[in-house]
């Protein structure tokens, strides 16, 4: 079976890695001159972690793991209003959480299929055409090449979506928020896992990397979904952010490469069906859980492990049905769970910043945590063998 995954992402490398082991081969194009990376941080949770684990990885990816500690949050004016801590959270999840920079993660990826599966970056897809019996595909390089079936794992703007599918719009779940992230270097330690800012409509803070750097996570109340240009960027977060004091005011003042750094609408993606004849979706493609929901990646991850167990023992047709009956209540729940969880993460009112300022702490101690986790962390996946 010759299959194309479009995209080099966690989504689309998981993907390639889990072929790999059922011993299919596939190609992999990725429109980045090196992969993706960006500037911000992903978590590694339940779900991504048992990948990890059949694929060898959890110990290097331990080896890049951001340091895990306390989390303060304090109002704009630097005033504290509630702290938690990260190991709180892990020693919860029985040690199987970590976070880790997006960039390591890929580096970690690729080394997983280097010269095992050949990877054509600068290379997008322009053209689809299923026949039925095999997927006829056009490059961005003018070349052509034809597939078994093609898996789209581009992320939330799929072009594979739009291409087979209809546009991007049709699929587009708008939450409310825009959101950023790229990397700063600090300019003393920040003192703690996280230190993070709020106020009504309003979040923004740190992550400490380990390596005298920092992760920034913004996100705002913003109904638009337009896409806006670096110098447009840049005006928005002096705007929503420029008054606050430090370590905020240093992030938005450092350099911000719009290359690797992420600005985006925060919107999920809501397909009907995964599959199309020959052509299917993966991770972000197909349902995009956000930020919010903190299982993006182990969700693509257990996606990208079970279409290809799928794949190595059925058809097409019927591995594609089976992935999807097994991926979908997960998604569904925690596409819920990311809806839910954008009105407490974006304070809506002071008397709501002070609700939550009471309750997160309560609710991420050690007494409650569990019950917390059953209530907003994904269930692990059976995947199998």
């Amino acid at each position: 079976m010759r299959i194309l995954i479009v995209g080099g992402g966690p989504a689309g490398l998981t993907f390639a890695a889990c072929l790999l082991r059922h011993g299919i081969q596939p190609v992999v194009v990725e429109k980045a001159a090196r992969g993706r990376t960006g500037g911000y941080s992903i978590g590694l949770h339940i779900n991504g972690w048992q990948v990890a684990e059949r694929l060898g990885l959890v110990e290097a990816f331990r080896a890049k793991a951001m340091p895990l500690g306390a989390a303060h949050h304090l109002d704009r004016r630097g005033r504290k209003l509630f702290s938690y801590d990260y190991r709180t959270l892990a020693k919860a999840a029985e040690g199987r959480l970590l976070a880790i920079m997006r960039s390591d993660f890929q580096a970690i990826l690729t080394d997983a299929v280097a010269g095992k599966c050949p990877i054509r970056y600068e290379t997008t897809v322009t053209a689809l055409d299923d026949d039925g019996s095999g997927v006829d595909v056009g490059f961005s390089d003018g070349s052509r090449d034809r597939f078994d079936l093609v898996v789209g794992a581009d992320g939330y703007r799929s072009s594979v979506r739009a291409l087979a599918f209809a546009p991007h719009e049709d699929f587009l779940r708008p939450l409310g928020y825009r959101a950023s992230a790229w990397r700063v270097p600090l300019a003393k330690p920040l003192g703690a896992s996280f230190v993070g800012m709020m106020d009504v409509d309003h979040q923004g803070g740190l992550y400490a990397v380990g390596d005298g750097t920092a992760a920034t996570l913004f996100c705002w109340r913003d109904e638009r979904t337009d896409r806006l240009d670096p110098e447009a960027r840049r005006a928005v977060l002096q705007e929503k952010f420029g008054a606050w004091p430090e370590p905020v005011a240093s992030a938005l003042t450092s350099a911000i490469d719009w290359d690797q750094a992420f600005f985006d609408t925060v919107s999920q993606i809501e397909v009907p069906k995964w599959a199309k004849g020959r052509v299917a979706l993966l991770g972000d493609s197909a349902w995009c859980l956000t930020f919010l929901a903190g299982q993006g990646t182990s969700t693509a991850m257990a996606g990208a492990y079970i279409l290809a167990a799928e794949l190595a023992q059925k058809g097409y047709a019927e591995a594609l049905d089976s992935y999807e009956a097994r991926m979908r209540p997960l998604v569904t729940r925690m596409q819920a769970v990311s809806r839910k969880i954008g009105g407490h993460y974006i304070p809506q009112s002071t008397f709501g910043m002070r609700v939550q300022s009471w309750l997160l702490p309560i609710m991420l101690s050690r007494p409650f945590i569990r019950w917390t986790t059953r209530r907003l962390a994904a269930p692990p996946l059976d995947i199998g063998s």
